[in-house]
């Protein structure tokens, strides 16, 4: 990504967040108001006028692949939820969003109300999120924390966790979510070391890949967006064999305990049949939980 610009992909990702508002009702999982903010797009939502006019005629626009990549963002974003709420009730008080973007969880989930989000983002898209957020009370506590991964070594990153009260004796979720994709394979293995040094035992792991098809040249639906992807600086990198990510992971002290495709989820949460999910199955992304050993 270029040094001083906001991350043009988790701005991508943050408007279709929000356009999630705009879809049929037994497709919207969850609800982010604040999304659209980081698109410039926000009056679509927040004046009432225009939210009517675009919601009735969203049949019209919410097609094709913005309707796919919303229903994606659904999909991923929930899956995602239910992990950390589940952490949360448990107990669970210390959150680790690995380059964060635009994610609004800590203002969006009531289960967070009584714990720490660390997010750690290159300066410039933290920036801009703070600038964005900041009339905003989140539920709990947020610690902003920049790091530019291009020039910081993540082997200190935990320290830096640490002097800002991160306590890794005790149970850490971590979240790297639409981030594994855009990695080299030596930024992957710093990066679950990273994690793997901060997180207690038993400390869980919420991350999403990409199908290996995804980064070969026949993969045609996937043209467009790995272009857009290259020419804005954030390149896919890294995708992985589902059969085999289970054993990559272990070689880097987590376990898998769940790994999920796009269609499944659809089937899941959405109640999809398996003509209909298989429609989803071209965006190859994967959603995984995986326990620190």
């Amino acid at each position: 990504m270029q040094k001083d610009r906001a991350s043009f992909t988790a701005r991508w990702v943050a408007g279709a967040r929000g356009l999630g508002a705009f879809l049929p009702e037994a497709l919207r999982l969850v609800d982010d108001p604040y999304g659209l903010r980081f698109t410039g797009l926000n009056v679509l939502r927040e004046e009432p006028s225009v939210a009517r006019r675009v919601r009735v005629a969203a049949p019209l626009w919410m097609r094709g692949y913005i309707r796919r990549f919303a229903i994606l963002m659904q999909l991923r974003t929930r899956v995602i939820d239910d992990d950390v709420a589940v952490f949360a009730r448990a107990g669970g008080r210390q959150l680790v969003l690995m380059g964060a973007g635009f994610d609004c969880r800590a203002w969006r989930l009531a289960e967070l109300s009584g714990a720490t989000v660390y997010e750690v983002d290159h300066p410039a898209t933290q920036a801009k999120k703070c600038e964005i957020m900041k009339t905003e009370a989140p539920r709990g506590r947020v610690v902003f924390v920049p790091w530019d991964f291009e020039h910081e070594p993540l082997a200190a990153l935990p320290a830096r966790l640490q002097r800002e009260g991160h306590d890794a004796g005790a149970p850490t979720m971590t979240v790297l979510e639409g981030v594994v994709m855009y990695l080299s394979a030596s930024a992957l293995d710093a990066t679950f070391a990273c994690v793997a040094q901060y997180s207690a035992p038993g400390s869980p792991l919420a991350v999403t890949y990409l199908e290996t098809g995804g980064l070969r040249p026949v993969a045609a639906h996937w043209v467009g967006q790995r272009a857009v992807a290259r020419f804005v600086g954030e390149p896919f990198r890294s995708s992985f064999d589902p059969a085999l990510f289970a054993d990559w992971l272990s070689g880097r002290c987590f376990h898998l305990e769940r790994d999920e495709s796009t269609s499944e989820a659809a089937m899941r949460l959405l109640g999809f049949n398996r003509a209909r999910a298989r429609g989803l199955r071209r965006t190859l992304s994967h959603f995984a939980l995986a326990r620190r050993v």
